[in-house]
């Protein structure tokens, strides 16, 4: 066994064993509430229940031009998801502010090296569980902001979360997800060159390289003490999926239907490696219900 398998496994198990102290604690919470017990709403260990949504960054939902010069307008990102998780400990692309409040040039050459950072476990450490959406659904990201289930959450500070594909895919799309955990459509144009594509991923094409699971590791949570009740929203960015996709060799549809990519092409692989990107997912909090946004 190598040492960055080793090191991996165990924190995977640390990650669990704080997903098993998040369910002690929300056991715990539960037996104090019906015994009356009073709480102290400024420190951490409160139990709470968040509500959850998810929707596409608005750069995605319009036109943008990737990486390669593809102009991409989408017609549909259909996404299985199976669970989120977030934690306290800070994510993988934290970095310390350099004293001039400007990245230093170590930062800037790491930016350089990593210009995607992706939540790799040897960087990122989960620290203690602070809340949990288990169930499983699918949504089309283009038709705006959906909910999803209510959250388990213990009061505490949040930083980071781990987003996983829903596998086998569930929910509304189920169906049309055929067995992907993603599929997305949409017309590529660069100069006289344009490309109707579908580009989807099955649940091997994401598993994580270290743990073989369908999950991305040390997602941003913006930096929160939850304390109360409020609703934490997934913002998926499907242009960094297509960040580095190259469309060129991607057939010319010849009756207006989108053309899949090609397994194992250039175009299949900058997919898939987008999905993998801790930077696609972000999440914040904000307090207060859903409603009282409206």
């Amino acid at each position: 066994m190598t040492s960055t398998t080793a090191q991996t496994r165990s924190r995977r198990r640390a990650a669990l064993a704080a997903s098993g102290r998040l369910a002690a604690a929300l056991a715990a919470g539960a037996l104090a509430a019906g015994c009356g017990a009073a709480g102290d709403d400024a420190t951490s260990g409160k139990r709470l229940t968040l509500a959850t949504q998810i929707a596409p960054d608005a750069a995605s939902a319009a036109p943008f031009t990737n990486a390669l010069g593809w102009t991409i307008t989408l017609s549909k990102a259909h996404l299985a998801i199976g669970s989120l998780h977030y934690f306290e400990g800070a994510p993988f692309t934290a970095r310390r502010p350099s004293p001039g409040g400007g990245p230093s040039l170590l930062e800037r050459l790491a930016r350089w090296a990593v210009p995607e950072a992706h939540a790799h476990p040897g960087h990122y450490q989960a620290g203690e569980a602070r809340g949990q959406m288990t169930q499983p659904t699918s949504v089309d990201l283009l038709q705006g902001t959906t909910a999803l289930a209510d959250a388990d959450a213990v009061s505490g500070v949040a930083r980071s979360a781990r987003f996983t594909f829903g596998a086998p895919p569930s929910g509304p799309l189920a169906a049309a997800l055929d067995g992907h955990v993603v599929a997305v459509e949409g017309r590529a144009e660069k100069g006289d060159l344009a490309r109707v594509f579908r580009a989807r991923a099955l649940v091997a094409d994401v598993a994580d390289d270290a743990t073989g699971e369908p999950s991305v590791e040390g997602c941003v949570f913006e930096e929160v003490f939850l304390d109360g009740p409020g609703a934490v929203t997934l913002v998926v960015k499907p242009a960094v999926w297509l960040d580095q996709v190259d469309f060129e060799a991607v057939a010319a549809s010849e009756d207006g239907a989108p053309v899949d990519l090609e397994p194992e092409s250039q175009a299949q692989r900058g997919f898939t490696r987008g999905l993998k990107k801790g930077t696609a997912y972000a999440l914040s909090f904000a307090p207060g219900s859903p409603e009282e946004k409206e």
